[in-house]
């Protein structure tokens, strides 16, 4: 089973449709992902690189969504899992850290957190051969559709509100 969609899968589909697509998809639960699946995308057999992730809670909540526009997949979701408060790019692990209320200020929070997060889930969603701009939109578009709590700690931006009748590719494209 896979956690991969590709971008070109949502073509022709409402906003709606694809929000319901993604909560339907099988997310990979973090204590099963190693590093081999984050470097292939198997459905076109290439190197995945370039797009957006989604971590979900174990009640397949959307809590974090990310965006890979510059390096791999397996480079970019690395990072979030830096042992350390001093690690810089850990957002998504530092942050449940705090969500969860462990000690935020010391190593110890970083080990505590990591059982309590092995169901929690990774969708990766293929954009490979889009430009930045089309993945920074997309990204965007998620965090209006699903406001990921871990995103946005200080409060959700003041987005403009989002339609999800309509069409998702021009929605991406409006952004």
């Amino acid at each position: 089973m896979s956690f991969k969609l590709n971008v070109s899968d949502f073509e022709g589909l409402s906003v709606e449709a694809v929000v319901s697509l993604i909560n339907s998809s099988y997310k990979k639960p973090l204590s099963e992902v190693s590093l081999y699946d984050l470097l292939l995308n198997e459905s076109t057999n290439k190197a995945l690189r370039h797009g957006v992730y989604m971590y979900f809670n174990d009640k397949n909540e959307c809590l974090y969504v990310g965006m890979c526009s510059s390096s791999h997949f397996a480079q970019r979701i690395g990072e979030h899992f830096g042992m350390s408060p001093k690690c810089r790019m850990n957002t998504f692990l530092k942050r449940t850290v705090e969500m969860l209320g462990l000690k935020d200020k010391e190593y110890d929070g970083y080990v505590e957190v990591l059982p309590k997060i092995s169901n929690y889930g990774l969708l990766i969603i293929n954009a490979n051969g889009k430009k930045k701009p089309y993945i920074l939109n997309l990204e965007k578009l998620f965090h209006i559709t699903y406001k990921p709590e871990l995103n946005f700690p200080k409060g959700f931006p003041p987005y403009k509100a989002l339609d999800e009748s309509t069409d998702f590719t021009s929605a991406v494209l409006s952004l």
